[in-house]
């Protein structure tokens, strides 16, 4: 669009009245010099006045004396009164002097204080969506200088006629070639310009870095959502998400809104990219997933014995077996041991997905405590609460709470009593031997032992370093 001229055009004619004006008043002034120097010249009516005198002197011996009269006569002549002729001459002169000072005075020495042509524009560069502005300035002049845009790019850009700034904000990247006219008198000189409009740079409204990135917080198992936000660029947004930890994290690309359903408890470093036309920028994300609310104790319990069966007991008591080597054996409804046997135990409190709920690290420990339902059974606890040592005096079942971090699981031990052999008699001299009223079980026993030696603790050990 083009801003109208209209009030260039009627200050131009305004400044040209003005102008017209002081031309006639200046033929005026020489009609006025002109008349000024005419009755000087009418030396012929004093020459006439002195023809008259000359009858009134009739006698003839006063002839010689209009001779002398006729002198003044010819002083009084056009000749010496047209002497001043010279001395108009240096008012004209003057005039003449004049001339050039006056010749700025309508505005013919106007110019811009930035050069141009149009083969060598003037530069000027903007971006989309920031304020622009750039006043253009003149000098010389009549003293009132209007200005006008031509061939505006959009009605985005105006041109302040009295102050000659360029203004606006710019919506479209690209380079726009117009002119900026300035008029005063009846001069009008022209500013070549070209404007370069980069796209906008596309930026997060949250600022991150790879150094410091953006904390989210979430919860293991709950529906988390993020909606990312971007200013600047042209042209349609897509969001992605890079790096991805988990395929419960997902962003969706044209809403920008990240979805989390991740049920690991851990912290999570990923990026968000938004793509705007060529434009590009990176959002660095952090994303905490705390554990959900804890539902009991995940304990392990073990004999003590390298490589011997390790049994693990979730929160709500159901009992799983493994090999020493971490291999499943299945479910049990309780946990053997022989009268007089010890159990070590341990555990953290956990959540519906098995994500520890309490503080615990190597340094300050798990912090468990353990209880028996008999009241008999020594329960020894290592100072920071990793384990404590059950013995089993009596035989019979025992119930075993562990208590974490508010939360608890509680679970069967089932005592069995030591095998005890029967006397037998020998009668009539036959020789007898005693009856065996127990089963022998050291022998398979030490052979599930042997079995379960080499991988019994890793169990135990990867679950502790997980708490960890």
């Amino acid at each position: 669009m083009h801003q109208s001229t209209k009030p260039p055009v009627r200050r131009a004619a305004t400044i040209g009245i003005v102008v017209a004006a002081t031309a006639i008043g200046s033929v005026i002034g020489v009609g006025a010099s002109a008349t000024a120097a005419t009755p000087t010249e009418p030396t012929t009516p004093t020459s006439t006045t002195t023809a008259t005198a000359t009858p009134s002197a009739s006698p003839t011996t006063e002839t010689p004396a209009p001779t002398p009269s006729a002198s003044p006569t010819v002083s009084a002549s056009p000749t010496p009164s047209a002497s001043p002729t010279p001395s108009a001459s240096p008012a004209a002169k003057d005039s003449d002097s004049a001339t050039p000072a006056a010749a700025p005075g309508d505005g013919s020495d106007l110019a811009f204080t930035e050069p141009s042509t149009q083969a060598a524009p003037l530069a000027l560069t903007a971006t989309v969506g920031t304020p622009f502005s750039h006043t253009f300035t003149t000098t010389g002049g009549d003293g009132t200088v209007a200005y006008a845009i031509q061939d505006a790019p959009s009605a985005d850009y105006t041109v302040n006629v009295e102050t000659g700034e360029l203004s606006g904000t710019p919506t479209t990247a690209g380079t726009f070639d117009f002119e900026v006219v300035a008029l005063s008198g009846s001069t009008q000189v022209t500013e070549y310009v070209r404007l370069t409009v980069s796209p906008s740079p596309v930026v997060f409204t949250e600022p991150s870095t790879k150094a410091k990135p953006l904390a989210l917080t979430a919860t293991a198992g709950a529906t988390f959502t993020h909606t990312f936000r971007t200013t600047g660029g042209t042209g349609s947004l897509a969001y992605a998400i890079q790096d991805a930890p988990s395929t419960d994290l997902t962003v969706n690309v044209e809403t920008g809104v990240l979805t989390s359903t991740v049920t690991t408890a851990g912290t999570y470093d990923f990026e968000v990219v938004a793509l705007r036309g060529t434009a590009t920028a990176t959002e660095y994300v952090r994303l905490t997933v705390l554990p959900a609310a804890p539902v009991g104790v995940l304990a392990i319990v073990d004999t003590g014995t390298p490589g011997a069966t390790v049994w693990s007991v979730a929160p709500g008591g159901v009992i799983s077996a493994f090999t020493g080597g971490g291999e499943p054996l299945g479910t049990v409804s309780s946990i053997p041991v022989q009268q007089g046997g010890s159990l070590e135990v341990s555990g953290l409190a956990v959540d519906r997905f098995g994500n520890p709920t309490a503080p615990a690290s190597v340094g300050t420990g798990f912090g468990a405590t353990v209880t028996s339902s008999v009241a008999s059974d020594p329960v020894v606890t290592d100072p920071r609460g990793d384990a404590s040592k059950v013995t089993f005096p009596h035989a019979s079942d025992h119930r075993l709470t562990i208590t974490q971090g508010g939360a608890s699981t509680t679970f069967v031990v089932a005592v069995r009593p030591v095998a005890t052999a029967a006397v037998a008699t020998t009668t009539g001299g036959t020789g007898s031997t005693l009856a065996y009223t127990g089963a022998d079980e050291t022998t398979p026993l030490a052979w599930a032992l042997g079995l379960l030696a080499a991988g019994g603790g890793i169990l135990v050990h990867r679950l502790r370093r997980r708490r960890a």
